[in-house]
C-alpha cells in the first residue's frame, strides 16, 4: 500500500496525497467510486503515474522544487507559505531551518537529476537526502515534488499551485454598506490614517505599482506615460487640470508644473499628494458633488477610483430610494436592466454626469478602472468593498451626457510592453511576510530584477511578464474612457 493521506475539501472532492513524492490528485465521489470498480482502469493508471498506488524509491525520482518556496541562504532556511493557513490577508509563511548538507542538496536540485544522482554530486548521505525529501513533500509543507521525468508544462503548473482551503473574504464592517446593501465608503476614506503607506499596505493600484520607472512603460513612471499617451491623443497643456481621487499622487506628479487641482475625500492622502506633487492645489471634496462651476474645467483625470464609489445591488423586487434612483438612471440612459439581482455602478455614473457638467466645451477627461462588460462583481480581497465597472453601461451614460467617447484598454492606451518582467506575486507576498517578520518594509511596486534591493539574500525569486500577476493589479483588467465635450 502507498503512503497516501486523504482529506475532504470544501468543494466536496477528496484529495489523495502521496507523502513520499508530494504528487496528488483531487477526485469527486463519482470518480472515487469508479476507482474501486472494474471500469476504473484508466483512472488507476493515472494514479499509478502519480505514484499514488505504490511508493517508489525516492532515489529514483527527480526532486522538483515548488515555485512558492524561497531560500534564505544566510540562515540557512527555506521560507515558504503555510498551505493550511489561507486567510483574508493571504497565506501565513514559515521558516524551515536547513542543515549544511540539506542546504547544499536543495541548491543542487534543478528538476533534471534524480535524488540518487544528486547524492553522488553533493556527497550528502542517502538517508539524509531521503529524510529531507520526506519532510518537504508533506502536505503541510508542499515545498517539493518527486517526478519520474523532468516536469512538463502541466507538471510545472502543478508546482505553482498550493493545495489549500479557499481564501476567506475580508471582514466588512457594517458601515461599509447602506440600508439597501449599497457600498458606501465615505467614512472609510475619511479614516485613512497613513497616506504614505496606504497603497503599499492596504490597496495597491496600477499607478502605484508602476510609480517607479519601469521597462513596461519604456523606462518611465505611470504618470509620465499617461500624460504622454493623452498628449498623443490631442490633449493640450493649457488651462486647469482637475484630478478626482489622486491616491498617493503618482499621476499628479507628472503634471506638477501646470495648473493642477487635486480633489480627494481623505485628508491623509491629500497631505501625501502634496509631498509627491508639490506646487499642485488641493481641495477636500466628494467626486460626485464637485464644488466647481459649470463649464469651467479644461481636463479631468479620474484614475482607478470609481470602483470605490457607490454601487447598488438591485433585483426585480428591490424597493427603496437607491433602487429607484438606479431604475431612473437606467431609463434615462437607455440601459437594459439585468433580469436578476445585480450590482449597478451608480456612483460611477454620477461622476460621469459631474464631469460632463464641469467640462468646458472642447474639454477632455480620462476615467479608468478595472472591469469589462460582465455583470459587476464585488472584490473580496480588501477590507472594503470595491465593485468592478461595467464599461458598456459607463459609456452609455457618457454618451447620454452629451460626451464623445473612446473606450480603450489601459495597457493599449499606455503602449505597455506586457513582456517586460516583474516580480511574481507569490514571491512578492513571501517577501512581504519576511519583511513583517523581521521588521523591515517593502513597497508594493512592480519590481524588476535590477530595482529590487533587499536587506538580506533571498534565492528562488521568479520574474514573470507584466501580463501575469505581480505585486500590483493586472493591468490587462483595466479599461479607460477618453471623453470629450463637443464645442
Amino acid at each position: 500500500m502507498a503512503d497516501v493521506t486523504r482529506w475532504r475539501q470544501s468543494d466536496g472532492r477528496t484529495v489523495l496525497w502521496s507523502n513520499v513524492t508530494g504528487r496528488h490528485i483531487a477526485l469527486g465521489d463519482e470518480a472515487l467510486a469508479r476507482l474501486e470498480g472494474p471500469e476504473g482502469g484508466a483512472l488507476r493508471r493515472r494514479l499509478d503515474t502519480l505514484d499514488l498506488l505504490a511508493d517508489p524509491d525516492p532515489l529514483q525520482r527527480i526532486p522538483c522544487r515548488h515555485a512558492s518556496t524561497l531560500l534564505l541562504p544566510d540562515r540557512p532556511a527555506l521560507w515558504l507559505p503555510v498551505p493550511g493557513s489561507h486567510g483574508a490577508g493571504g497565506h501565513a509563511w514559515q521558516a524551515l531551518p536547513l542543515s549544511a548538507d540539506e542546504h547544499r542538496l536543495w541548491r543542487a536540485m534543478n528538476s533534471r537529476y534524480t535524488l540518487g544522482q544528486l547524492v553522488e554530486r553533493t556527497g550528502v548521505h542517502r538517508s539524509d537526502a531521503v529524510a529531507l525529501c520526506r519532510r518537504l513533500t508533506r502536505p503541510e509543507h508542499q515545498a517539493l515534488q518527486l517526478h519520474v521525468t523532468p516536469p512538463t508544462a502541466w507538471g510545472r503548473a502543478a508546482l505553482s499551485r498550493l493545495v489549500s482551503p479557499p481564501r476567506e473574504a475580508n471582514a466588512r464592517p457594517a458601515d461599509r454598506y447602506g440600508s439597501e446593501g449599497q457600498t458606501t465608503l465615505t467614512s472609510w476614506h475619511l479614516a485613512i490614517a497613513n497616506g504614505e503607506r496606504h497603497f503599499d499596505d492596504v490597496e495597491t493600484t496600477v499607478a502605484h505599482a508602476l510609480g517607479r520607472p519601469h521597462a513596461a512603460l519604456s523606462g518611465v513612471r505611470f504618470g509620465e506615460r499617461l500624460r504622454a499617451a493623452l498628449r498623443a491623443r490631442g490633449w493640450t497643456d493649457s488651462g486647469w487640470t482637475v484630478e478626482i481621487g489622486c491616491g498617493s499622487g503618482e499621476v499628479a506628479a507628472a503634471w506638477a508644473d501646470d495648473d493642477y487641482l487635486r480633489i480627494d475625500l481623505s485628508p491623509a492622502l491629500l497631505a501625501t499628494q502634496a509631498t509627491t506633487a508639490p506646487g499642485t492645489h488641493a481641495l477636500c471634496a466628494d467626486g460626485v458633488r464637485l464644488p466647481l462651476r459649470d463649464g469651467s474645467i479644461d481636463r479631468v483625470i479620474n484614475n482607478e477610483v470609481i470602483a470605490d464609489l457607490e454601487a447598488v445591488p438591485v433585483g426585480p423586487d428591490s424597493s427603496g430610494d437607491r433602487a429607484r434612483t438606479v431604475r431612473a438612471a437606467l431609463e434615462r440612459f437607455g440601459i437594459t436592466p439585468w433580469p436578476h439581482r445585480a450590482w449597478y455602478n451608480l456612483g460611477a455614473w454620477q461622476l460621469i454626469e459631474e464631469i460632463a457638467r464641469v467640462l468646458r466645451p472642447g474639454g477632455t477627461a480620462y476615467v479608468s478602472e478595472f472591469g469589462d462588460d460582465a455583470p459587476p462583481e464585488e472584490a473580496t480581497q480588501l477590507d472594503h468593498p470595491e465593485v468592478s465597472i461595467h464599461f458598456g453601461h459607463l459609456a452609455r451614460v457618457a454618451v447620454g451626457c452629451g460626451l464623445e467617447v473612446t473606450r480603450i484598454g489601459m495597457a493599449e492606451l499606455l503602449g505597455a510592453d506586457l513582456h517586460a518582467r516583474q516580480l511574481e506575486r507569490r514571491c512578492y507576498q513571501g517577501l512581504r511576510a519576511l519583511a513583517a517578520a523581521e521588521g523591515w518594509s517593502l513597497e508594493a511596486r512592480a519590481y524588476e530584477p535590477h530595482t529590487l534591493t533587499l536587506p538580506r539574500p533571498v534565492e528562488g525569486l521568479r520574474w514573470v511578464p507584466t501580463s501575469d500577476e505581480g505585486p500590483g493589479p493586472l493591468i490587462t483588467r483595466f479599461e479607460a474612457l477618453l471623453l470629450r465635450k463637443p464645442t
